[in-house]
């Protein structure tokens, strides 16, 4: 028996890193105690007092959310309160328990959940889900031209660089379509309808590409155009594309489209 116990006082806990989506979401009906975690708009939070029916939120009193940008790295001594996030050894923890233990010790297995999140390193924007599709052009919290709710399904659904980097320009694209739907026809460069279209096939070309070679991939389109209002802007557009162009014309796509679509704008 003696053996035995110097066996597990000797090797530290073993702590399996939990993904974002292994996470229970969280329940208004259920009683969270303290060092409870949950899944809960796009964020990991950890119970910080015994609570039922509190929603978690940014400064709630109750949770407190996982840091996913700027984690700093583990340091000796210093104090970690609940739900705090740090790096070490190249693996992402958060506390769970309040203490000073090093994350990979039998006293920090306790303390810290070793965890992994499609977003670690991106920041989110606050989606506001009550009025995400009360228009066309939606909330874009982080005023960066991309839609809130696309945003955070882009980067939440594509940890491959290459897929949420295509993602994101292809908001930037729709987002030239709906816009342009907007404005006269003589008030509209024929050379800009003709760039733009290019754009927009060669990205519908890359599209077909994916979803050839990548499981799971479905594109982008279905989550952009996501509305019946937002779906008939986007056939409004299609329209005065070829209203514009005319029937006799071709668009021009590149032998590598998902590269020259990661390449519009210098990026």
């Amino acid at each position: 028996m003696i053996k035995v116990t110097a066996l597990l006082l000797t090797f530290p806990c073993i702590v399996f890193a939990l993904d974002y989506a292994e996470y229970p979401t969280f329940d208004s009906v259920l009683y969270y105690k303290r060092g409870d975690t949950v899944a809960y708009q796009n964020h990991i939070w950890v119970s910080r007092f015994p609570s039922v029916n509190r929603m978690p939120t940014k400064n709630s009193w109750w949770w407190n959310q996982v840091a996913l940008t700027n984690i700093e790295q583990w340091h000796y001594g210093q104090f970690y309160p609940l739900g705090n996030a740090v790096s070490y050894q190249g693996k992402f923890y958060f506390a769970k328990k309040l203490g000073f233990g090093r994350p990979d010790s039998n006293t920090g297995g306790h303390q810290w959940q070793d965890f992994s999140h499609p977003a670690i390193g991106y920041a989110l924007p606050e989606l506001d889900y009550e009025n995400a599709n009360l228009s066309v052009d939606g909330v874009d919290s982080n005023f960066n031209g991309i839609r809130d709710d696309y945003e955070i399904f882009v980067v939440m659904e594509h940890t491959d660089p290459m897929l949420r980097h295509l993602g994101l320009q292809a908001a930037k694209l729709y987002r030239k379509l709906f816009d342009m739907a907007q404005i006269d026809n003589g008030e509209i460069s024929i050379q800009e309808v003709a760039m733009l279209t290019d754009q927009l096939v060669s990205l519908r070309v890359c599209n077909r590409q994916n979803i050839r070679s990548r499981e799971g991939f479905n594109g982008y389109q279905h989550k952009y155009v996501n509305t019946q209002e937002r779906f008939q802007e986007f056939l409004m557009a299609q329209k005065l594309l070829y209203e514009v162009l005319g029937d006799d014309y071709e668009p021009q796509v590149p032998r590598e489209p998902c590269k020259f679509i990661a390449n519009i704008g210098g990026e």
